[in-house]
């Protein structure tokens, strides 16, 4: 029996896992959504780098060496999108139910001597996933502050973003996916990825 878990699907970005970069400073990931209206692929690739903790922050490196990992299928990246591997784009393409209306934008990576194809994932309509009475937003706006999703809207979707206000819903930073969907990830041996179970008091 199918259960309706649903989780929040993070980065398993642990020291000895590559970052994808772009070159040169990365641009404002919320900048590049309306560029890529109506393109399906990346005007530029990224390229993997080591990331290694300093007392002035985070430098980055193009020397890979000592990372135990270089290629995830949920691929850790400096503009916090849903980077994919063509694996786990096939398998969220095997369990849609319908009304995700979701595409890809096709992204080569770049990894020492090889390059890979990845998917950033796309939302083109914005969910009605959201039990608005029970949501709490800032007082006289539409700015999500703590989401509670309605589980009659979900129960029809086999992923699922917060609906955001401007454009950010459509390359999110971060998605939600059922327990089938869970399921197949961890079956198929899928990296690079955590899930976190929606607390039951989020669902109405």
């Amino acid at each position: 029996m199918v259960r309706n878990n649903y989780y929040f699907l993070g980065s398993d970005e642990k020291s000895s896992i590559a970052v994808a970069y772009t070159l040169g400073t990365p641009p404002i990931s919320y900048e590049l959504i309306s560029i890529l209206e109506g393109k399906n692929k990346l005007p530029f690739d990224l390229v993997l780098k080591k990331v290694i903790p300093s007392k002035n922050g985070l430098k980055t490196s193009l020397d890979l060496s000592g990372l135990k990992h270089l290629w995830q299928d949920y691929q850790p990246n400096c503009l916090a999108w849903s980077i994919m591997s063509e694996k786990m784009k096939s398998i969220i393409e095997k369990n849609l139910l319908g009304e995700e209306h979701i595409d890809w934008i096709e992204v080569n990576i770049i990894g020492l001597e090889e390059k890979k194809k990845y998917f950033v994932l796309r939302f083109n309509k914005k969910l009605d996933v959201l039990d608005l009475e029970k949501t709490t937003f800032i007082s006289g706006t539409d700015h999500i502050v703590k989401p509670c999703f309605s589980s009659k809207k979900i129960k029809r979707l086999a992923l699922f973003n917060i609906p955001e206000s401007k454009d950010f819903w459509k390359i999110p930073s971060g998605i939600y996916v059922n327990q089938v969907l869970k399921e197949d990830f961890e079956a198929n041996n899928l990296t690079g990825m955590e899930f976190d179970q929606i607390a039951e008091a989020r669902i109405s």
